[in-house]
């Protein structure tokens, strides 16, 4: 597999997008696993969205919330289709956001979860207090769904260059 295969479909979302974020979103806002976004939230956030498409469907989504001044940034809404599942998408989204967290200078992910965190948990996360989100964030949070949090620190990127020593 070529590197550019690794990622093919995926891109920042669009406005285009909204229909097919909700349709993935919608049966984990029912079981309560993510929170409701409104059409007209999802569009003014529609920027922090990345989508994975496949023959024109939207197959997977996440966002990513930066918080600069703390050099960190929020994963969340991350679902995959249903029949893509068990096929490392959401692996790989999540590796492009982490790469794309690290671009943007962010040197530590956060997120919230009622139900994944095992997921979360083999891929790097750590379980952290509500001490650890950016206050910013923190006063948002409702305590009411009971979340856990999680943290992982980015590894930055360095090319791997090959310099043959001279004489």
């Amino acid at each position: 597999m070529v590197a550019r295969d690794l990622y093919e479909g995926t891109r920042t979302a669009g406005a285009g997008d909204i229909n097919g974020i909700q349709h993935l979103l919608q049966p984990l806002e029912e079981t309560g696993a993510v929170i409701k976004r409104s059409n007209e939230q999802l569009l003014e956030e529609i920027d922090k969205f990345t989508v994975v498409q496949r023959d024109g469907s939207i197959i997977a989504c996440a966002a990513l919330y930066p918080f600069y001044d703390e050099k960190c940034g929020e994963i969340a809404a991350l679902a995959v289709a249903p029949e893509c599942r068990c096929h490392g998408r959401g692996d790989k989204l999540l590796d492009y956001i982490e790469k794309k967290a690290i671009s943007m200078g962010l040197e530590r992910l956060f997120l919230l979860t009622t139900r994944t965190a095992d997921w979360f948990v083999s891929r790097g996360f750590s379980e952290c207090t509500i001490d650890s989100i950016p206050e910013s964030r923190r006063t948002k949070i409702n305590l009411t769904r009971g979340s856990k949090y999680y943290i992982k620190k980015l590894q930055p990127i360095y090319n791997r260059i090959i310099v043959d020593k001279v004489g």
